[in-house]
Formats: C-alpha cells, sequence, structure tokens
C-alpha cells in the first residue's frame, strides 16, 4: 500500500501499470486481463446493479476493483514483486476469488450480519489509495462484537425475561432490551430476591423500598448488586459487559435519585412480566401471568 498512497492509485493498477512498464507483463496479457476486469464488472452490475444504467456500471467497476485489491493485498504480503508474479501466475480471477472469498466469510459470523453488508461498501474509486484491508478488518470487528451482543441477549434473556421477545439483530434495539434486563435484574438483588422475574409482590417491594430508603443507602447496595451481578457472568460476559456503557446504569441511577418519581418512570426500565404491566396499566383486574394459574384464569373467563 506505500506504493499506492505515493502514486495516488490503487495498489492493483499500479502493479499491473509497472508490470508492464518493466516489462513483466506483456501488452498482451495486460490488455486481456482488463477484459476480464470488464467482464467482471458487467457480471457484478448485472447480478447486484443494473448493466442499463452508467452510473451503475461504474459502481461495478469500483466494487471489481475493491475486491481484488483486498484478495491481491491478503496474499501478497504487501510486495509489489509477488503481486506482479500473483497476477502473472494465478490471473486477475484468482484475486477477486480471493477477496470475493474474505467478504463471503462475514457469514461465517452471522448470516444476518452478513446481509446487511451492501456490496458497494467495498467499492474502491480509481483514484482511492486507501486500504481496504482495514475496511475489511473492521466490518470484521463490528460483526464480532455483534454476535457478542446478540448472544448476551440471549443468554441474560433466558434468565431475566418475563415476555417472550424475539431476539433482532439491530444493535440499538438489542442495547435497548438487555439494558432493560440487566436493569431487572439489579433490581432484584436490591429487594435479596432469588427471583428471576418480577410478580406484582416483588414489584411492589421494589418501589417501597426505593421510595423509603436513603438514596445514599440505595446506591451504595446497587454499586455492590452491579459487582456481585457482573462477577457470576461469565469470563467473555463479564469482559464485554465491562467494556460497554451497559453498566453504568446511568438512568436507573437517576431514577434512583429522584425518589418522588420513581413509581412513575421504574416501568419503563424494567423487563415486567405481563400480569405487572397489566395491573400497572388497569388493563386487567388479576392480570394473566401464563404461569401454573392459567387454568385458573382461563376457567374464570368461561361462561358456566
Amino acid at each position: 500500500m506505500k506504493i499506492a498512497e505515493l502514486r495516488n492509485k490503487p495498489f492493483v493498477l499500479l502493479v499491473l501499470k509497472d508490470g508492464l512498464a518493466d516489462g513483466y507483463f506483456s501488452q498482451e496479457f495486460v490488455d486481456k486481463t482488463k477484459q476480464q476486469l470488464s467482464d467482471m464488472s458487467l457480471r457484478i452490475a448485472s447480478d447486484n446493479l443494473s448493466i442499463i444504467y452508467a452510473d451503475h456500471i461504474k459502481k461495478a467497476c469500483e466494487i471489481v476493483l475493491g475486491i481484488i485489491n483486498l484478495g491481491l493485498l491478503t496474499h501478497c504480503e504487501n510486495s509489489t514483486e509477488k503481486a506482479k508474479d500473483i497476477i502473472k501466475t494465478e490471473g486477475i480471477v484468482y484475486c477477486f476469488r480471493a477477496g470475493w472469498a474474505k467478504y463471503s466469510g462475514l457469514k461465517q459470523i452471522s448470516a444476518d450480519y452478513f446481509k446487511q453488508i451492501k456490496l458497494s461498501t467495498y467499492a474502491l474509486a480509481a483514484d482511492d489509495t486507501s486500504d481496504i484491508r482495514l475496511l475489511h478488518a473492521e466490518l470484521v470487528k463490528q460483526g464480532q462484537d455483534s454476535l457478542k451482543l446478540l448472544n448476551l441477549y440471549r443468554n441474560i434473556s433466558s434468565q431475566y425475561a418475563a415476555n417472550v421477545v424475539i431476539p433482532e439483530t439491530d444493535e440499538d434495539y438489542l442495547k435497548f432490551e438487555l439494558q432493560k434486563l440487566l436493569n431487572s435484574a439489579v433490581a432484584l438483588m436490591l429487594i435479596d430476591s432469588q427471583e428471576k422475574v418480577f410478580n406484582n409482590e416483588r414489584y411492589n417491594q421494589l418501589i417501597t423500598y426505593l421510595t423509603s430508603t436513603e438514596v445514599k443507602l440505595i446506591l451504595e447496595k446497587f454499586a455492590q448488586c452491579v459487582t456481585n451481578f457482573t462477577e457470576k457472568q461469565p469470563a467473555s460476559t463479564k469482559n464485554y459487559l465491562e467494556e460497554s456503557s451497559l453498566l453504568d446504569f446511568t438512568e436507573f441511577k437517576s431514577i434512583i435519585s429522584s425518589q418522588k418519581t420513581v413509581a412513575v418512570y421504574v416501568p419503563e426500565i424494567l423487563e415486567l412480566s405481563v400480569n405487572v404491566t397489566n395491573e400497572l396499566n388497569d388493563d386487567f383486574e388479576g392480570g394473566y401471568d401464563f404461569g401454573l394459574d392459567d387454568q385458573d384464569d382461563i376457567a374464570y373467563l368461561k361462561p358456566d
């Protein structure tokens, strides 16, 4: 990439130009390679964009250039001599396939994540000197972080989710839901409960504790509960939580500090079971908790 940065051209184009200039590539070989580049660009446009619009064909060319650059740089170890040898002995299509393998490897992280990555992300303009490997590495990291978040959500929700929620891959959604689960986990520890889901009794106990106890004492116990919860998690989960902002509990602490409005805002930050939510909103007297008394609930609703 150093040569590319100096001469304002993508690495693969400079290798082709230099190879022709020093006689390493014949004119016939370069012409054949250019034809292959054109064919691949039209194929990409046909499969992913459109061959009707000129700007689509240009974008397809840039995608091909980016994918080839990724493949070539991956195998040549940043050596122009090795790069020329790869192009001459293996061919430009080999470089494209090597780059495509890197791109499609994102599927191994997560099929859903792969679907979110547009092929055009890898497009490289004819005057772009950036290292496509850095872009790919960042996409891999983002995918791995996203997968960690999803797995963490699944793990925590299996313990603390009171409602059936279908996991999504959207990170903002997952973090929002995960924060509610973590809030609930710590809230249950605040009232010394061994249970993992709120019912009406435990919820009312929490509200009583938060409104009748000195704020300083609550926050001290809160900090200890967070520490105890974190230490019980697997190493990978613990590391992720500590690296993220999920253990800050900024909103929860703010609500605790404003004791007069605890009852108003606490329901919004917890993962509450259906019967608790219904009771709070007066939707159904007695609620419906999907628990052991389901048959009694149903029998009550049925006419004689």
